[in-house]
């Protein structure tokens, strides 16, 4: 528990840093290009390995724990990673992100109450060895195809919602193979190993795209939310773990559910892409100071062309006329 916690906490960190990499990142040249980009910036690679870091200890506790218990506590991080999110954009936590947040938390402790232990070595079938990643794969081209056509919010957690699948099967992979580590260790090396690999860093690519959008808070929050529920699947499905039985636990277990679904889409509803924060509040602030600045200006030369107009047109070229001095007194004159 208290291994797969500070992975949860590394990996938040991680993707606070990295997220804010990436927005600052080109948004022209395609994959390769902001590949180029993040792999020169400082902040990214400590992100990442923050990350991995945290993705080992994740492993880790995957090899001596369910699916069900261990993969819920990555939403641990969310406060974690939501506070440091507005530390580097300036900002401070708004009651809704810190209620988002903590109802995110109790839902996590609810959901750990009241699932079973069950800590039997997994073993996957031939043809579930097959299935397992397929399912994942043809899910994740899906979403990325359903996000092309897609506006940024709705692409930021349709990706999120892909890499939450990847980031599933991943370590519903590691499950078995950490498993089978403990005992031998020479076990991590197998085709499986390098399957679950590539599903890990195409969901992280993935993942990484979801962060471009801008809406960090949403996207991060529905990738805690759909890892551990595609890993809870596979774990009933493929690994036969139990989920909360009984009529007191399945009552705190759906409310611990809804508790946590409010707390995502209110944090969801509470952050935004930067950028666009700081451009509607650039025009209520600067729109009295445009409006006296461009009051005496007169860029486009309507009021000379009007002087110009008023002149008679024999008289434009001429010299300009002087008044004659009169004197006070009419007599002199």
């Amino acid at each position: 528990m208290v291994i797969a916690i500070a992975g949860a906490l590394a990996v938040a960190a991680g993707a606070a840093f990295q997220e804010r990499a990436v927005v600052a990142a080109p948004r022209t040249g395609g994959q390769l290009r902001l590949l180029g980009s993040l792999l020169r910036s400082k902040g990214w690679c400590l992100g990442t390995f923050m990350t991995a870091s945290g993705v080992l200890a994740h492993m880790v506790a995957l090899g001596h724990a369910p699916l069900v218990i261990v993969q819920p506590i990555g939403m641990s991080g969310l406060m974690f990673a939501v506070m440091l999110s507005a530390f580097f954009r300036r900002q401070r936590l708004t009651p809704a992100q810190v209620f988002g947040s903590l109802a995110v938390t109790a839902a996590l402790i609810g959901l750990l109450a009241t699932i079973p232990d069950h800590a039997s070595s997994p073993v996957l079938t031939g043809a579930e060895t097959v299935l397992l990643p397929l399912g994942c794969a043809g899910a994740m081209l899906l979403a990325v195809a359903a996000a092309r056509f897609s506006g940024p919010t709705t692409s930021a957690w349709i990706l999120a919602l892909a890499g939450g699948v990847a980031y599933g099967g991943t370590s519903a992979l590691a499950r078995v193979i950490g498993s089978a580590a403990v005992a031998d260790l020479s076990a991590v090396l197998q085709p499986l190993t390098a399957v679950g690999l590539v599903i890990g860093l195409s969901g992280a690519v993935i993942v990484q795209n979801s962060y471009r959008t801008g809406h960090f808070a949403l996207a991060y929050s529905v990738l805690l939310i759909s890892a551990p529920l595609a890993a809870t699947a596979m774990g009933v499905a493929f690994f036969d773990e139990r989920l909360p039985t009984g009529l007191l636990d399945g009552t705190v277990a759906l409310a611990a559910a809804v508790l946590g679904a409010v707390g995502v889409v209110t944090l969801a509803r509470s952050s935004g892409p930067p950028t666009r924060q700081r451009a509607d509040a650039a025009p209520r602030s600067a729109a009295p100071s445009e409006a006296a600045e461009r009051a005496p200006a007169d860029p486009g030369g309507r009021g000379r062309r009007a002087t110009r107009a008023a002149v008679p047109p024999h008289t434009r070229g001429a010299a300009p006329h002087r008044p004659v001095r009169r004197s006070a007194n009419p007599a002199v004159e």
